[in-house]
């Protein structure tokens, strides 16, 4: 009988086992970060948490953000968290229920005492923009065929390509994480223009259409549940003011 009853204990944790996900992050301050060479910030709490829900664990990778789109693409990974929504990623992403929506103002950087050299989404004309590869910004900008946009993987690769003054301008959508890039290379030869665009975006994890489709659907179904009664309950903002941060916004 003994025996029995270890045996059994013995391969309990083989029946029960954790189903691990592949996800990436990415510094995103203060939602997401790198601290201590860790994952940190309420995004990453979130989502482990959901995870954990469902008898699930988050196994995280540090990775430019457009190489999570083209890992999402082939299934190489199953989650990415702060994916906007669009049209065309619909071809490649399942994306999980928005946890809230947030105001995000899309800024543009250009050489201090310049503000006034941007004044309108018509100045941008001529001027050579940097932005981050695969990275959606709003519709007018992504679409325009006319600006010329230099394209860099990276923070850290636009905030040196604008030092060297290879760039006049360069587009902004977490303004934090940008700053903090330019005081690791100790410039501050920079300010924001007077033009900014203002939007109110939703917060989605992205998932692999292809696993989506596949042998994961049940899976990322169950993560989707977790993850509407986190923030019905409001369990989402208590992790955000857990960190000091502003948690998204949600519908009553």
């Amino acid at each position: 009988m003994k025996f029995l009853l270890l045996l059994s204990l013995l391969y309990l944790p083989l029946c029960h086992a954790e189903q691990l996900l592949h996800a990436d992050y990415r510094e995103r301050p203060p939602e997401m970060q790198v601290v201590d060479s860790l994952p940190a910030g309420p995004l990453i709490e979130v989502l482990d948490t959901a995870a954990q829900r469902v008898g699930a664990r988050i196994e995280w990778r540090y990775a430019p953000f457009v190489r999570s789109l083209e890992d999402l693409k082939s299934g190489r990974i199953d989650l990415v968290p702060r994916v906007l929504f669009t049209a065309e990623r619909l071809d490649y992403v399942h994306f999980l229920p928005s946890i809230g929506t947030q105001r995000k103002s899309i800024r543009f950087i250009v050489k201090a005492e310049q503000q006034a050299s941007l004044r309108s989404y018509a100045d941008l004309h001529g001027k050579v923009i940097g932005a981050k590869r695969g990275t959606a910004y709003f519709d007018q900008f992504d679409s325009d065929r006319a600006l010329k946009k230099s394209l860099a993987t990276d923070d850290y690769l636009l905030a040196g390509m604008f030092r060297a003054g290879r760039l006049d301008v360069m587009v902004v959508l977490d303004a934090e994480a940008i700053e903090a890039q330019f005081r690791k290379i100790g410039f501050s030869d920079y300010s924001y223009a007077e033009y900014q665009h203002e939007q109110s975006v939703g917060n989605y994890y992205g998932a692999s259409k292809r696993h989506y489709l596949g042998e994961k659907k049940a899976l990322y179904e169950q993560l989707e549940q977790a993850l509407r009664g986190m923030r019905e309950s409001g369990e989402i903002a208590r992790i955000y003011h857990r960190y000091g941060v502003a948690p998204p916004e949600t519908e009553e």
